[in-house]
């Protein structure tokens, strides 16, 4: 049986890290490129005889060319790029050039050497305008941060090729994810720690907007859907589970989990509100399902995400 080859472009953040766990279990050969292979390696915290790690330079057509020639990969997963909406207000240029120019180089080299494989961009829900209904594939799209402006552009790139040069290309437009390899900068780690600064040394912790709603994801379960729509036609569409949560809800729940009321440890701080932020996103992820026939049960969001992710921190503070 032929092994199937798949490459991950910045596969060593956490959608990287899950979507290779999965590939693996399902006998493909993974080729995770980044920039920094020692730093890769500490971040991938496992090995495997069908998993490698090559040094590449996204922005460097002519090392993409030869990569692609070289491994026929089936699939290319690209999820390089700069993907903090807050960062990207300070870091604008990086943010644009990671996502949306290594983007649109890894399709030129796919189109000119006239691969078949399947190239999947990483989108996000962060391309959306505010929109107080659910979110499909074809709401206004008007993105607030430079990160979502960065986003569209590599969204609307992705879909050029595949209507125009009938490239195999996918957009997946990813709702919040998070998992154990999730920097802990993020907002859910930071409740979740916040909770357990709480507990162990009765610490307050300062939040900027805690008045939002998001549908918070696990990202296992986020690649396994993902691997199921790639099996359709190549199209856009959404990754999401539909369950929204309101930030002080999840606060609710982590310091739950000690018995603790988040409202005695939890204060308030300006320097941690984004210039810009959607109150409310939620997504009408079944119309993609009913597209293409597929159904999501997802058994891991609110209260049980929480509970993984404290029992995750408390595991690694006490190894």
């Amino acid at each position: 049986m032929e092994i199937k080859i798949s490459i991950i472009v910045g596969g060593s953040g956490q959608l990287g890290i899950n979507l290779a766990q999965l590939l693996l279990k399902k006998n493909y050969k993974v080729f995770i490129t980044t920039r920094n292979i020692k730093l890769a390696k500490k971040k991938i915290p496992f090995s495997h005889k069908n998993l490698n790690l090559k040094k590449l330079n996204i922005f460097n057509k002519i090392e993409i060319k030869k990569l692609i020639i070289k491994l026929k990969p089936n699939e290319i997963f690209y999820f390089a790029g700069q993907s903090s909406p807050l960062l990207s207000f300070k870091k604008k240029n990086i943010t644009r050039l990671s996502n949306v120019k290594g983007c649109k180089n890894f399709l030129e080299a796919i189109h000119k050497i006239k691969s078949k494989c399947k190239f999947v961009n990483a989108s996000s829900s962060e391309i959306f305008a505010e929109n107080k209904n659910k979110l499909s594939v074809s709401s206004k799209k008007s993105p607030i941060s430079p990160y979502g402006k960065a986003k569209l552009l590599s969204f609307n790139y992705t879909k050029f090729f595949r209507e125009t040069k009938k490239l195999n290309a996918y957009n997946a437009i990813i709702f919040n994810t998070e998992s154990h390899y999730r920097d802990t900068n993020y907002l859910i780690p930071k409740i979740c720690l916040a909770a357990i600064n709480a507990k162990k040394y009765n610490k307050k912790t300062s939040f900027g907007n805690l008045n939002i709603s998001r549908e918070w994801n696990w990202a296992s379960e986020q690649v396994f859907y993902l691997i199921k729509f790639i099996k359709k036609n190549p199209q856009d569409f959404i990754l999401s589970n539909g369950r929204a949560y309101n930030a002080l809800k999840m606060a609710h729940y982590a310091f739950k989990y000690f018995n603790l009321d988040y409202k005695k440890f939890i204060q308030f701080d300006k320097k941690f509100l984004r210039k810009k932020d959607f109150v409310k996103k939620k997504s009408n992820y079944l119309s993609c399902l009913k597209r293409n026939n597929l159904k999501r049960h997802s058994k891991i969001y609110g209260k049980n995400l929480i509970n993984r992710l404290i029992k995750h921190y408390l595991y690694e503070e006490n190894k």
